[in-house]
């Protein structure tokens, strides 16, 4: 499985990696909103994990437009240490479609669950 993991700050990319290789998934990495929709659109990834508030175009918009790219229907997950209340994953789930949405600090059992859907949409 191949998981893009689009976020801006490097010490919690670096976890991300950690934990997301240890699951056995390859990774691809983004830095910015644009890149992780240029990247998803080329490489396809199954699984997106956005950060809300990534630079040039957040991942709730970069998700919307995922969305978009015709023949391809990515598990996407945002992960978030700002939008802490659950209204804020409710309004996730029905305006950008989002499969996922965890909270900083990301635990590795929760990121499994989100990216193999073990917890349920």
């Amino acid at each position: 499985m191949r998981v893009l993991i689009a976020e801006d700050e490097r010490k919690t990319r670096s976890m991300l990696v950690e934990m997301i290789t240890s699951l056995g998934c390859e990774t691809v990495i983004a830095l910015t909103g644009l890149e992780a929709v240029r990247l998803a659109q080329e490489k396809r990834p199954d699984v997106l994990l956005l950060d809300g508030l990534l630079p040039e175009l957040h991942g709730f918009e970069a998700a919307r437009l995922v969305h978009a790219i015709p023949d391809y229907h990515p598990r996407i997950i945002v992960i978030t240490a700002v939008y802490k209340d659950g209204r804020y994953e409710k309004e996730a789930r029905a305006t950008f479609d989002v499969d996922g949405y965890l909270v900083k600090p990301v635990t590795r059992e929760a990121l499994r669950a989100a990216i193999f859907n073990d917890a349920g949409r």
